[in-house]
């Protein structure tokens, strides 16, 4: 099915269904262009497998988490009535109306269990368990954001505590703030916007604030919208889907009293699903130009499956930051070389995560690359000899390198004397190896 959609797209992109010297034709075959990204980056990104994952440790950690950000926040003076609304406002925001039962469960859950009677280990391990779903969840933005988890352990604590204790107390603000608007301006409907509303903020701030990677304020307010509607919708289908399909009657005969846990469970990786998928578009959305760009290549390009970065790739990126310092300016991100380059993000972020590693580049605190050590002392040959140590595949006997193809060439040059060559730090993908 997939290989017949694959050559499908490609006899419409190569003019043969599709007349490309019509006006209208650009915008179809840019919009299949993002199709096929956004697809192809979900698979790479193994979503349902991610999805998956966060199921079992929101299982695990939902209760712990409610139970300390409640906690917390009455010892803070949030007053009973509105931590009730808040909790019932939450319920309304993530659970679909077909899975209310888990609401009342998790009401009685909460209000039976107390942190006085937890003790300090029951504390500290209600913590851990609510931070271990804070870190799977951060994890999945920094993979797909192809970012590397560089911040302190003290840092991400701070950041999960942070989000424990005032996001019920902006909530409770939230919810007194509707009620008095709808309230004072006749506007009944403010509280069924708040849900949304909450949200579209909640999913817009977490992609500003986890990923270890700058992310453009347009691509968060954009995937935090999109993921908000798609969220509004999938709550009303799935509801439709267990009515229509009696799937919740079904269960009951199995499962009996808890036939409600099964569902949610579902509900809870479909709601998964729709978050990973609005990441996924902020990541579109942030490197549009240079991944549909490449798409295009692909597409024109029947070898593209076979392309991977390999060490002259690696060297052509090393000239390149060579070139950014001696022309007296800072590192470069991932998308500036992308953008010089016009290679693909992933050649991009693969190849400087070896050159990382082996000791070539540095990454400061925005996450851009920098050499490690001044272009005068780094000589192509080192980075190609790095690059078959640290990735090339192992080969019996003594393998050809580029530095065997290349007699009294590359081996003694260094980056700065490469990065005075305009076509070579131009195009690292077309490194030639004299």
């Amino acid at each position: 099915m997939l290989l017949a959609l694959e050559k499908l797209y490609l006899d419409v992109v190569r003019g043969r269904w599709l007349p490309l010297d019509q006006p209208w034709a650009a915008p179809v075959v840019n919009a299949l262009h993002v199709a096929v990204v956004l697809v192809r980056e979900t698979r790479r990104d193994r979503l349902p497998a991610r999805a998956a994952t966060l199921t079992y440790w929101t299982a695990v950690a939902l209760v712990p988490l409610l139970l300390l950000a409640f906690a917390i926040t009455g010892a803070m003076g949030l007053k009973d009535d509105t931590r009730n609304a808040v909790r019932q406002l939450l319920y309304d925001t993530i659970l679909a109306s077909s899975v209310e039962e888990v609401g009342a469960v998790l009401d009685e859950l909460i209000l039976r269990t107390h942190l006085g009677t937890l003790g300090t280990i029951g504390v500290l391990s209600t913590l851990f368990i609510g931070y271990q779903l804070f870190s799977q969840v951060a994890l999945a933005y920094n993979e797909i954001f192809r970012a590397r988890e560089d911040r302190s352990l003290i840092y991400r604590f701070t950041l999960f505590y942070t989000a424990l204790t005032l996001g019920p107390l902006l909530l409770g603000a939230g919810f007194l703030l509707s009620a008095r608007v709808g309230a004072d301006r006749g506007l009944p409907f403010a509280s069924h916007l708040l849900p949304l509303s909450l949200s579209a903020v909640i999913f817009t701030t977490a992609l500003i604030l986890l990923p270890c990677a700058r992310v453009q304020r347009r691509a968060a307010l954009f995937g935090g919208l999109l993921t908000a509607a798609v969220f509004e919708v999938t709550k009303k289908g799935f509801a439709l889907y267990i009515n229509i399909f009696g799937t919740k009657d079904s269960l009951t005969l199995i499962y009996g009293s808890v036939a409600f846990l099964p569902v949610f469970l579902l509900w809870t990786y479909v709601l998964w699903l729709v978050v990973l998928f609005g990441v996924e578009v902020a990541w579109l959305t942030q490197h549009h130009g240079s991944l549909v760009d490449h798409q295009r290549r692909v597409a024109a390009d029947p070898r593209h499956g076979r392309r991977s970065p390999d060490g002259p790739f690696a060297l052509g990126l090393m000239v390149t930051i060579a070139e950014r310092f001696l022309q007296g300016g800072g590192g470069l991100a991932v998308s500036e070389l992308v953008a010089r380059t016009g290679a693909d993000p992933r050649h991009v972020q693969d190849a400087l995560s070896v050159l990382e590693d082996t000791g070539f580049v540095l990454f400061d605190h925005a996450q851009r690359a920098h050499s490690a050590r001044p272009p005068e002392t780094v000589t192509a040959g080192e980075v190609l000899q790095a690059w078959r140590e640290a990735a090339a595949p192992a080969v019996p006997g003594r393998a050809l390198t580029a530095l065997d193809l290349a007699p009294g060439g590359l081996q003694h040059t260094s980056l700065a004397e490469l990065a005075r060559r305009p076509a070579l730090a131009a195009a690292p993908d077309e490194v030639a190896v004299a």
